[in-house]
């Protein structure tokens, strides 16, 4: 399981694949459904989407 939170580095994020448990600070945790990586100006959003439809957002 992979804990994702403020200080997870952009690598460890990139390495996560669908099928991987994730959890987040607020106890959300799951396998991965989907991802979806939006790339701005300044920094990246990753969407995981877990089989049980709650999403966990990381703004790097």
């Amino acid at each position: 399981m992979t804990r994702i939170d403020t200080l997870t580095p952009i690598k460890q994020l990139e390495q996560l694949k669908i099928g991987d448990v994730i959890s987040d600070t607020s106890g959300t945790s799951g396998a991965i459904k989907t991802i979806e990586v939006l790339k701005h100006k300044t920094s990246l959003t990753y969407y995981f989407r877990i089989k049980s439809g709650k999403l966990i957002l990381a703004i790097r």
